[in-house]
C-alpha cells in the first residue's frame, strides 16, 4: 500500500508539475507570423499566405493551433479545417519541436477586390496530459490589396479615344514649343516633328516631347458607387470600378493628369475617396491601391449630389468631366452638363442587358457622350 501511495503522490506531483511548467513557459519564445507572399494583385489572381511558427525554447509543444479570421472572398484552395459563413475562420494544428520553426504555406484565389487585414491569431495549446487548454493572442499587421479587375485594352478603346479626342480640341491650336514638359513613348498618331531624336537615340526607341498645351488640360473622373446587395448592382458597381481603374492608369501612361472622385467611401477613413491630381505612371498603382479601399453601399449620396458638390467646390475651367455610373436618370444627365458648363464631357453608362426598356434612359445631349457597357 505504502508503494502504491508513493506512486499515485508521484503522479500526482508530475502532473502539477507539468501543469505549472505549462501554464508558466508555453507561450515564452513563441512567435507566430502570418504574410502575405505579395502586398497587392488583380482580382482573380492566386498568391499566398505564408504561416511562421517559431518555437525558440527547449519545451515542445504537442499541440499548437493557430486560428484567424479572413473573409471568404479570399478563397483557400482546401478548406476541410475552417468554417465558412461571412468570414473564413482558419484554424491549423501544429506539432512545435524544441527550438523548431515552422513555416506553411497556404494558396488562396483573390475572388474580390478590396482591402484585406489580419489584425490577430488566436493560439491554443495543451499540456502534455491534454488536460488544459492555453490561450494567448498574438497581434498581427498582415494586409493585402486585391486591385481592381484588369480589362483588356480593347474594352476601353473607344471610350479612352473619345476622351483623348476632346482633350485635342480643346488645345491650344499651336503648342508652344518653349513651354518644354517632358517626353513619352512614340505613338503612331503622333507628328514626327514631335519626336526628340536625340532621347531617342540614348533610349533604344522613339520618345516625343510633350508641351505645356498637352498637359494643362486635367481630367476628372467622376466614379458613382451608390447602391449595393444584389447580384446585378455588385457587378455594375465593380465594372465601374475597372473601368475608371483602366483609363486612369492610360491617362497616366500618357501623361494626363487624372484625379478621381467619388460617392464610395474609403474603408481606412470612411469618407468619400478623392485620390487628389495624379500625374505620371508611377503614381498608377498608388490610384489601383485607392480604388481597392473603396466601399460601395446603399446609403451613399446619389451620383447627381456628388457632381453638383464638384461643381460647387472646383475650378472647371480647364477640366474634361468623365461620368462612370450606372444611374438610369434624367436628373444625373442634367447635373453632368451644368457641370461641363457648356463644354463636352463623356459619360460611361454600365448596363444591364436585361434591363427592361422602361427602365432605360433614352435621353441625350448635345454637350454630354454618352458610352454604354453591356456587362
Amino acid at each position: 500500500m505504502l508503494i502504491l501511495f508513493l506512486l499515485l503522490l508521484a503522479l500526482g506531483l508530475v502532473f502539477f508539475a507539468q501543469r505549472l511548467l505549462f501554464r508558466r513557459l508555453w507561450n515564452k519564445n513563441l512567435d507566430v507570423q502570418l504574410e502575405f507572399d505579395r502586398g497587392y494583385l488583380f482580382c482573380g489572381e492566386d498568391a499566398n499566405l505564408i504561416e511562421t511558427i517559431v518555437n525558440n525554447k527547449y519545451l515542445p509543444l504537442p499541440v499548437l493551433e493557430v486560428g484567424f479570421d479572413m473573409s471568404r472572398a479570399l478563397a483557400f484552395r482546401e478548406e476541410e479545417n475552417s468554417t465558412v459563413s461571412d468570414m473564413t475562420y482558419r484554424r491549423d494544428i501544429f506539432t512545435a519541436s524544441v527550438k523548431q520553426r515552422i513555416t506553411r504555406t497556404l494558396p488562396f484565389r483573390a475572388k474580390k477586390r478590396g482591402y484585406y487585414r489580419i489584425a490577430s491569431t488566436t493560439i491554443t495549446s495543451h499540456d502534455f496530459l491534454m488536460q488544459e487548454k492555453l490561450v494567448t493572442h498574438i497581434p498581427q499587421t498582415t494586409e493585402l490589396y486585391v486591385l481592381p479587375a484588369r480589362l483588356p485594352a480593347e474594352q476601353i478603346r473607344i471610350p479612352y479615344s473619345k476622351i483623348t479626342g476632346m482633350l485635342v480640341s480643346r488645345r491650344r491650336v499651336y503648342d508652344d514649343p518653349f513651354e518644354f514638359a517632358g517626353i513619352r513613348d512614340y505613338r503612331r498618331t503622333d507628328p514626327m516633328k514631335h519626336i526628340n531624336w536625340k532621347a531617342s537615340a540614348r533610349n533604344g526607341g522613339l520618345l516625343v516631347n510633350l508641351h505645356e498645351s498637352t498637359l494643362s488640360q486635367k481630367i476628372v473622373l467622376l466614379l458613382d458607387c451608390e447602391g449595393a446587395g444584389t447580384a446585378v448592382t455588385d457587378t455594375l458597381n465593380e465594372i465601374s470600378i475597372s473601368i475608371a481603374a483602366a483609363l486612369a492608369a492610360r491617362m497616366l501612361q500618357d501623361g494626363i493628369s487624372v484625379t478621381i472622385q467619388s460617392n464610395g467611401t474609403d474603408i481606412l477613413t470612411d469618407k468619400p475617396l478623392s485620390t487628389g491630381e495624379l500625374t505620371g505612371r508611377s503614381t498608377a498603382l498608388h490610384m489601383r491601391r485607392q480604388l481597392a479601399r473603396l466601399v460601395c453601399k446603399k446609403d451613399l449620396p446619389p451620383v447627381d449630389d456628388l457632381l453638383r458638390a464638384e461643381r460647387a467646390h472646383s475650378g472647371r475651367e480647364n477640366n474634361l468631366y468623365v461620368l462612370v455610373s450606372k444611374a438610369q436618370r434624367h436628373a444625373v444627365l442634367a447635373a453632368l452638363e451644368s457641370l461641363a458648363g457648356g463644354h463636352e464631357a463623356v459619360w460611361i453608362l454600365p448596363e444591364d442587358p436585361n434591363l427592361p426598356a422602361h427602365r432605360r434612359m433614352t435621353e441625350t445631349s448635345k454637350h454630354v457622350d454618352i458610352v454604354r457597357w453591356s456587362i
